[in-house]
């Protein structure tokens, strides 16, 4: 006959295998799903629980545990619980070289249960990596310009005609200029206003000038010759000339939305349509007594483009990746496909309606109210038919040209916009960065 202390130990020991294989995926037990997710909008984990919800009502052995992370330190967070072999079963954003290198992203070719035609391609091709597809996209991203309405209208500006065939270079400047006045408070006022805390105003105008890809497919620096030179030239023509502040590289970006509230910027970027109910929130804020400030309207606008170029978007897809343990099941992942695959559904479009982006699944037009206003709606549209697709290149080039961004492009673009440094000088130092980074 058993003894009574080693019957209890022999219950123990069952209470805990039953405990612990409820996490492991193994089949009749419930199995967890690990989310880590970001506020995409203000509403966000709103919608994020009712899919949640939705889709633990259809799957009662899986249950989604999820985690709301800062954008602050959120990135930081996740690279550290990657790189240490432990990362989320799912995780929001887009396939970097430096997850795809660590071997724990799953590849979801040939493993869904969805159609991918259900999905605009070029939002798939930007959740694509080096001939892997790691996620599925929940909306296509804008990172264009924008603009004071109400100032426009005063110089006469005819907004719709920009945002339908946007708008050059010369064309922006002799705009632009018309602003480098005093205000009504007395403030000076810029014809343009862009944080200068990273390299990104560099690569809307880079972009904008015959250079659509920082590396081509072959794998070669592109910002060496005439075109980067020119658009370094062109950004310093319009701190020379006042059109910019001069003190913009040390402008980061809630600085250059005080400028763009106080009415002391004409246009201003980086921009996104998501700006649009977020300054009309404002705006009721002001009509509501509950902040101080005067009433501002937004306008969505295109990048310029060099005379005889091609107009492009800053843009791309962000939605879920799939990432694995090195000792999770097939089951397990399996499940997490599921999980995956319900968060970019239709269901969930109704983020990229509430961002005020074009939808990327088919069964999500039309579906949700748009909030903003008709013309930055139609902007928006004709902006995301302006995004290329993402630049076809190699894992190993990828790791080269983030460590130029990061070493050499964001040192090298502050220095020309302080004026510690030329275009020239800064064209040498691509040039030598060219030598010693790619090899070329």
């Amino acid at each position: 006959m058993m003894k009574k202390g080693v019957w209890l130990l022999f219950i123990f020991a069952l209470i805990f295998v039953s405990a612990c294989s409820n996490n492991t995926g193994g089949s009749g037990a419930t199995d967890t799903v690990k989310v880590w997710t970001y506020p995409v909008h203000e509403e966000y984990e709103d919608e994020l629980k009712e899919l949640i919800k939705s889709f633990e009502a259809e799957n009662e052995n899986i249950k989604i545990e999820y985690e709301y992370l800062s954008w602050a330190e959120g990135p930081q967070k996740f690279d550290i619980a990657l790189n240490s072999g432990t990362p989320p079963d799912i995780y929001f954003g887009k396939p970097q070289a430096k997850y795809v290198q660590t071997g724990l992203t799953v590849d979801l070719k040939d493993r869904l249960n969805v159609d991918v035609s259900d999905f605009d391609q070029v939002a798939i091709e930007h959740m694509s990596y080096d001939g892997g597809l790691y996620g599925l996209p929940i909306y296509m991203f804008l990172h264009v310009w924008g603009g004071n309405k109400q100032l426009m209208e005063e110089a006469g500006i005819d907004y719709e005609k920009i945002q339908r065939n946007g708008w050059t270079w010369s064309e922006f400047k002799e705009l632009a200029a018309k602003a480098n006045q005093t205000n009504s408070a007395g403030d000076q006022q810029y014809g343009f206003v862009f944080q200068g805390t990273n390299e990104e105003l560099l690569v809307h105008l880079a972009m904008n000038n015959g250079l659509p890809y920082r590396v081509d497919t072959s794998g070669a620096l592109t910002w060496t010759g005439d075109e980067i030179l020119e658009t370094m030239e062109y950004i310093r023509s319009l701190l020379d000339e006042g059109i910019m502040p001069r003190e913009t590289a040390a402008i980061d970006p809630a600085k250059r939305m005080e400028l763009f509230y106080n009415h002391q910027a004409l246009f201003f970027g980086r921009a996104i349509p998501y700006f649009d109910p977020v300054v009309e929130a404002r705006n009721q804020q002001i009509e509501e007594g509950e902040i101080e400030g005067e009433k501002i309207d937004f306008i969505l606008l295109p990048i310029p483009h060099n005379e005889g170029e091609q107009q492009i978007a800053f843009g791309g897809a962000e939605g879920y990746m799939l990432f694995t343990q090195r000792n999770a099941s097939d089951e397990h992942v399996a499940n997490s496909i599921k999980v995956l695959e319900h968060l970019t559904s239709a269901e969930a479009g109704k983020a990229a309606v509430d961002l005020a982006l074009p939808t990327v699944h088919k069964g999500a037009e039309g579906k949700f109210e748009s909030k903003v206003a008709p013309y930055n709606e139609e902007a928006a549209n004709v902006l995301a038919g302006l995004v290329l697709p993402p630049n076809d290149i190699s894992i190993e080039v990828g790791a080269l040209d983030d460590q130029f961004r990061t070493e050499v492009i964001i040192p090298t673009f502050q220095g020309v916009l302080n004026g510690e440094m030329s275009p020239e000088q800064a064209l040498d130092r691509f040039k030598q960065a060219n030598q010693t980074i790619f090899g070329q």
